[in-house]
């Protein structure tokens, strides 16, 4: 069964992969099929838990699973957000920060199959007879975490929240892991942190490409800065500041939908993000037609 259902997984991630490199995000894509084994030892869980799957009640979401770990905590959200425009969001899952508490933040997304999706499930179904499909629903689950986060994610998954009654009496224990992950939050927000600061010391030197590639911390090709994008640079400075100071989630969403795949490249970056936002006349003497009419 599994390995038929692997048909719905590729085609999830090749979605996937395709929109986030479209952008040039750094982050990791990771995926499964629940097997028969771990099926029935869910349905048998919810039903000792007193939330039994039925078929026509409450049904398993996440036979396909889908993790996206990304290098920032910022790129969560940016994510979410390219990713709403590719699939249909059907629920979430999404943990509020409490500034007085440390605990997991979940990002979980239940979303719905497509049309060929649904239609490839029902076949399956349909030539395996197999009991557990019809107790799950025409839906998979995406997960969004950070790179460090997901080691601390992978073992609270399999040694407490399968186990809730080992740690029942152990709430030091508890804490204590929870207070792991704190660590791990705060050093995702020190990751950021840190890159902002080594972008603006390289805008103060006029290290162009580096400010750029700090800034907006993309999968950039190994291609140099124009010398006449360079030379605008370095004599208007109020335009590399605006580039600086530029939206990045913004930029990077609105990347995100051009129809055409724009090369991750400095020049490229500087021509988009002058187009959408700075227009500055001599940088759009520069630009590319290609970029003028698709962006």
């Amino acid at each position: 069964m599994s390995r038929d259902l692997q048909l719905i997984e590729k085609d999830i991630c090749s979605k996937i992969c395709e929109r986030l490199d479209k952008v040039g995000l750094l982050y990791r894509i990771f995926s499964r099929v629940k097997d028969n084994n771990s099926i029935s030892e869910k349905i048998e869980r919810k039903k000792i838990e007193g939330k039994p799957y039925s078929k026509d009640g409450k049904k398993i979401q996440d036979i396909i699973g889908i993790r996206i770990v990304t290098y920032f905590h910022d790129d969560v959200n940016l994510v979410k957000e390219i990713l709403s425009d590719v699939f249909t969001f059907v629920d979430e899952e999404i943990d509020k920060i409490e500034p007085t508490i440390f605990k997991p933040k979940r990002t979980n997304i239940v979303c719905g199959f497509d049309e060929k999706q649904k239609e490839t499930f029902n076949e399956v179904a349909k030539i395996t007879n197999n009991e557990s499909l019809q107790l799950t629903d025409h839906t998979f689950e995406l997960q969004l975490r950070t790179i460090l986060s997901e080691g601390w994610h992978e073992i609270d998954h399999n040694l407490r929240y399968k186990s809730k009654d080992e740690w029942v009496n152990h709430s030091e224990k508890e804490r204590l892991l929870n207070g792991i992950y704190a660590n791990m939050e705060v050093s995702d927000l020190a990751m950021k942190s840190l890159f902002s600061e080594l972008a603006y010391q390289h805008f103060k030197e006029k290290n162009w490409e580096g400010m750029l590639r700090n800034k907006y911390r993309l999968k950039f090709q190994l291609s140099e800065l124009k010398e006449e994008l360079k030379q605008v640079l370095n004599e208007e400075p109020k335009v590399a500041k605006q580039l600086l100071k530029a939206d990045r989630v913004d930029i990077v969403s609105e990347l995100s939908k051009l129809e055409m795949s724009l090369p991750i490249n400095f020049n490229n970056i500087v021509y988009f993000i002058n187009h959408i936002k700075l227009k500055n006349e001599r940088i759009s003497n520069l630009t590319p037609d290609l970029i003028k009419e698709n962006a």
